[in-house]
């Protein structure tokens, strides 16, 4: 009965349903899209959900960060998600880690998942796991927010990628202005494209980048040029 009314999408059905309960999904990142991304996961059945996030919560994060509140603050993120997420589903299998992602562990974390969901906002470790994820043909779904923009695009072998773009030759920013009804947008639509990837349905944004404007309330799809020196992507 929970899940009753996406059943009914000719899209889903039972089949589909049964598919998102054997799935397995990592998510990393637990903030501002984390928490929407592993909110709207776990609410669609996802069977197996794992969360990994090295940060604790501190009061910056409460403007857009909705899983937690003053009574988390200098808790782990992962630990704090996991057990309200429970409490959302109890039919799924829900772990948390505060776990920091390296060149070394990003394979043996990754290998086991259907897909993985980058909601993290450090470029160097997305670069980590956007190359684990190619290398080991895994899709990934990543996004990111600035202020009132936001993007989202999902990876996979054989398609453009965000590394034809230059998008990893840009430098991280000490502090990102952040609109949590923005963060909350992009999030959601991270876990829609993850749930789109699962079940196979159509409209994937594979070599493809969304770009969302909040201020003119516009939404903008592109084709991700392919830099032909670039091998990340290649078959």
């Amino acid at each position: 009965m929970r899940y009753t009314r996406q059943i009914a999408l000719a899209e889903i059905g039972e089949k589909g349903q049964e598919k998102l309960q054997k799935a397995k999904v990592l998510v990393i990142g637990a903030g501002g899209l984390g928490c929407p991304c592993i909110t709207y996961l776990t609410e669609a059945g996802i069977g197996y959900l794992e969360i990994l996030d090295m940060d604790t919560v501190s009061i910056t994060n409460l403007n857009r960060q909705f899983l937690y509140n003053d009574h988390d603050i200098d808790s782990y993120k992962a630990h704090v998600a996991e057990r309200k997420l429970r409490l959302m589903n109890t039919e799924i299998i829900i772990h948390g880690h505060a776990k920091k992602i390296t060149e070394e562990n990003i394979e043996e974390t990754i290998q086991d998942f259907d897909i993985i969901v980058d909601c993290i906002d450090n470029i160097q470790t997305r670069k980590i796991i956007y190359n684990a994820c190619l290398k080991l043909n895994i899709p990934l779904v990543e996004a990111g927010i600035e202020g009132f923009y936001g993007f989202v695009t999902t990876i996979k072998k054989g398609f453009p990628c965000l590394n034809c773009m230059g998008y990893f030759d840009s430098k991280d920013k000490k502090e990102i202005p952040v609109l949590g009804a923005v963060a909350g947008i992009i999030g959601s639509l991270q876990a829609l494209e993850c749930i789109k990837v699962l079940l196979n349905i159509e409209g994937v944004l594979f070599g493809k980048i969304l770009e969302y404007d909040a201020k003119k309330q516009e939404i903008e799809i592109i084709n991700i040029p392919e830099k032909n020196e670039c091998m990340m992507h290649k078959e």
